[in-house]
């Protein structure tokens, strides 16, 4: 099929002469374009540019800065050793180039195509528009939880700048008990001595007693007071993502240069201090040593790696779709993909040999085996990390530097969060109103701080577990399933690719075809053809039924939450996955006037004639239809308006097979 077939135009950019005009409109840049129309006469088109990437790295340094957060420093390591060490790589490496990656490119060019945010995007097929509602929910969520772990940071980077010691390493504080034990500065108290079972680490003391302020048998319906100190970091954590992305993509382009940056810096420069650490080697060897070739034939093993590049390269959240929806139109989006991809399993991998050289260090002066010094989730960064980096010569620096990179990792990932949900709400708004997308910036940050108060509360640490373990999790994948499903069968994987050769010159080849699925084989008899799924058709339904084998409740520690509270995280998933159904009756039933139900699905599932290329100049690459209005000089000198309204059906509804 040629899709310039229908209107028999087709103009490359360098053929159409741009003249801006002296004003803006509402903030956004307008380009007179002279061209010429279909009777050959001269026409002029007004257009309202989008906002755009002040550079190619802005946004590479932003996606990067995105996909690379803290799940890269502490969960990858955790799991690599957990299931197997370096035989965790194999199924790692291989879900990420069967699912992560054709998921992370199909949504950067989709974003990129339509110029358009999660929410609007979904005029490709209004049926399902419950999709870009789904993802906001998720977002919403995860943008509120996640500035509290940034809050955590704040907080442990204060402390950094104790003398002579630093806080958690020592028996002799008000919030310590009489199980408190260290082995830094040799301070155990009494009772840890006589019964070894029941001692507590002072690091983990002062992670649940003055982080926290936990009581001894703290329970998730007891909010307490406030803790204020987390609290002020809370505050100044929003604070600074609402400065940093008060301006759109121009500001927070600029400001990741830093934050996605420097968390290498910091990688490097723990890396050279702990690989010459004593214990280093032991610590690196447990890392990479593949000993355990039988995880590979494990379940677990590969519904863990599936979650981890799932989670880490962060699709189905619609800030991949917001990016890549302010590149200009012939960016490499195929590059991009590989490129962000590839850096972030590489960060991963790279962080596994500084931790575990750390770690390996910690084992070696305490005398315990690698394994038994690591724990999982936040303990792994605010107990055993601190201990670790407070054995080290100049414990403040290193303590300091360590918390302030996962200040800097946290913080582009909420950049992107925010600004993923900020635009969904602006490109719904009436363009009267887009100039008031600082105070939408604004009030979002301020609604992101009161939702996360209940999470600095003294059983905040409890609520936090509970959001995280439901927030993100079974509707990620079922909204990266669908949509996968929407542009594979129903858009047409044919017309999705030669969308593509519009953007970048060429069609993506038959390993994307394979992952994306809507094969067609040969005719079969009665001119029927049978359409394969493809390998992400495949994985997703597996990993959604394994995470209900491998369900089990959530928890923190020995504290298994009662079902109130599970029901409350249910009803968090259900909130973000069942919109999709939801607003799918809705739109039958309210947003098309066919007789009947059948007719009305089939309309609903068509593009709408707005779908395509933001510009004019691209529609007509791409071969749609022009809908900007364009004004032709009479006789008189007055003016006639005309405007192309021609809709571009859907490939797979309207032309045979």
């Amino acid at each position: 099929m040629v899709f310039g077939s229908e209107i028999g135009y087709s103009k490359h950019e360098d053929d159409v002469e741009q003249t801006p005009t002296n004003g803006t409109i509402n903030g956004n840049a307008i380009t007179q374009i002279s061209d010429t129309g279909h009777d050959g006469s001269k026409v002029n088109e007004t257009e309202e540019e989008r906002e755009k990437w002040g550079s190619w790295l802005d946004f590479i340094l932003a996606c990067t800065g995105y996909a690379v957060g803290l799940g890269n420093v502490w969960r990858f390591p955790y799991l690599c050793h957990e299931y197997g060490g370096g035989a965790f790589l194999i199924p790692y490496l291989i879900m990420l180039f069967c699912c992560g990656l054709p998921l992370f490119f199909m949504e950067l060019s989709l974003g990129q195509f339509a110029s358009q945010g999660a929410l609007t995007i979904w005029s490709i097929c209004p049926l399902f528009t419950g999709i870009g509602y789904g993802m906001i929910i998720v977002s919403a969520l995860v943008a509120i939880y996640y500035n509290v772990i940034i809050a955590w940071t704040v907080y442990y980077g204060i402390k950094s700048f104790s003398f002579p010691n630093l806080p958690w390493i020592s028996c002799n504080n008000t919030w310590n008990t009489e199980f408190c034990f260290d082995e830094v500065l040799n301070t155990t108290r009494a009772s840890a001595r006589e019964n070894e079972s029941a001692a507590v680490r002072a690091t983990e003391e002062f992670w649940n007693y003055k982080v926290h302020g936990l009581s001894d048998k703290p329970t998730i319906g007891e909010i307490g007071g406030i803790n204020w100190h987390l609290l002020g970091c809370l505050a100044a954590s929003w604070i600074v993502v609402g400065v940093c992305i008060s301006k759109g993509v121009k500001s927070s382009g600029k400001v990741v240069y830093f934050t996605a940056v420097f968390p290498y810096v910091v990688l490097i420069i723990l890396f050279f201090r702990g690989v010459t650490l004593p214990g280093a080697r032991d610590g690196i060897l447990y890392y990479v040593r593949p000993d355990e070739f039988q995880y590979i034939l494990d379940a677990k093993t590969w519904y863990h790696a599936t979650t981890q590049i799932f989670y880490s390269l962060g699709v189905s959240f619609g800030v991949l779709l917001t990016f890549s929806s302010y590149n200009k139109f012939h960016n490499n989006c195929y590059r991009d993909a590989i490129i962000v991809s590839l850096i972030n399993c590489g960060t991963s991998i790279f962080a596994g040999f500084v931790i575990f050289s750390i770690l390996g260090f910690m084992a070696h002066e305490s005398g315990r085996s690698v394994k038994d010094v690591v724990d999982k989730g936040p303990g792994l960064a605010f107990i055993a990390y601190p201990e670790a980096l407070a054995r080290m010569p100049g414990s403040q620096f290193w303590s300091f530097l360590f918390f302030f990179m996962l200040f800097t990792l946290g913080l582009d990932s909420e950049f992107a969060t925010m600004e993923m949900l900020i635009t969904a709400v602006v490109d719904k708004l009436p363009q009267h109103l887009k100039k008031w997308k600082p105070l939408v910036t604004f009030g979002a940050c301020f609604l992101g701080f009161l939702g996360g108060i209940l999470m600095v509360t003294k059983s905040g640490l409890f609520i936090f577990t509970l959001t995280d373990t439901y927030a993100a999790g079974f509707s990620l994948i079922v909204i990266a399933l669908t949509y996968s499903l929407i542009i594979s069968y129903i858009y047409g994987l044919e017309r999705f690719r030669k969308d593509i050769e519009a953007m970048i010159g060429f069609m993506p080849g038959i390993y994307w075809k394979v992952m994306w699925g809507g094969i067609i084989t040969r005719r079969l008899s009665r001119g029927h053809r049978l359409i394969l799924p493809g390998v992400i058709q495949v994985l997703l339904p597996l990993i959604i039924i394994g995470s209900f084998v491998f369900y089990t409740p959530a928890h923190y520690n020995e504290y298994v939450f009662p079902p109130a509270a599970e029901v409350c995280g249910w009803t968090m998933t259900l909130a973000s996955f069942l919109v999709i159904p939801g607003y799918s009756v809705y739109a039958v039933i309210f947003k098309a006037n066919q007789p009947s139900y059948i007719e009305r699905l089939k309309f609903l599932t068509k593009p709408t004639k707005e779908w395509g290329p933001l510009l004019d100049k691209h529609r007509r690459e791409a071969g749609y239809h022009v809908l900007t209005s364009t004004k032709n000089p009479t006789t008189n000198g007055a003016t006639q308006v005309d405007r192309d309204d021609a809709h571009y059906f859907a490939y797979s509804q309207d032309i045979a097979l």
